[in-house]
């Protein structure tokens, strides 16, 4: 019953025509304009990144041999660019708290 009063006060962000605005004074279609370009392109980035991973996760399950380790390699830069991916997203994180003047 909580939930649903929260709801009810926080607005929907699942619908895209939403024209009410909510608690917070912005409507779903706003929200979706909260990122910066530059946490939308570290985002995208991640996205990438992610689904070659599980590309490279179901080759690693497929061969064997060389094409195994080249994968498992491939797999392991991932994983080192995603680390490096993490810390620009908290960057950009940051500097948009800062602009609007929450830091």
């Amino acid at each position: 019953m909580e939930k649903e009063r929260s709801d009810e006060i926080l607005g929907c962000c699942a619908c895209e025509d939403k024209a009410e605005t909510t608690f917070s004074g912005l409507t779903c279609a706003d929200k979706k304009k909260i990122f910066t370009r530059r946490e939308q392109e570290v985002l995208g980035k991640i996205r990438e990144s992610s689904l070659r991973a599980s590309a490279l996760k179901n080759e690693i399950k497929l061969e064997d041999g060389y094409g195994r380790q080249a994968a498992q390699r491939e797999l392991e830069n991932l994983r080192l660019t995603r680390a490096e991916l993490e810390k620009e997203r908290m960057d950009a994180r940051d500097e948009r708290m800062r602009l609007l003047g929450h830091l």
